[in-house]
């Protein structure tokens, strides 16, 4: 990139940068909380960075919105498989009629 502009690893690692001492005045299991957005901002690094008209933090939240998501997405499906599978085991134990 040119001299001035940051490449897009920088610019993920200055946007950590920038975020690191809201993280450190956070309760430590906030604080891994962050730490693991740290760590989705570096692998959305390229698609934070081309977001032009955004400025990187609002790229980077909606990054982190959409894991959270997908990742609570995962989880609910997970739930709903386990108490189909515990209602199935109901229906099978019940007294047949």
């Amino acid at each position: 990139m040119g001299r001035d502009l940051l490449s897009v690893t920088g610019l993920a690692h200055k946007l950590i940068a920038d975020l690191k001492p809201l993280s450190e005045m956070l309760a430590p299991d906030e604080r891994r909380i962050v730490e693991k957005f740290f760590d989705s901002i570096l692998k959305q690094r390229v698609a934070i960075a081309n977001a032009a008209d955004l400025l990187p933090l609002e790229a980077a939240l909606v990054i982190l919105l959409m894991e959270e998501r997908k990742r609570n997405n995962h989880e609910t499906t997970e739930l709903y498989k386990q108490l189909q599978e515990l209602r199935d085991q109901i229906k099978r134990l019940g007294p047949e009629t």
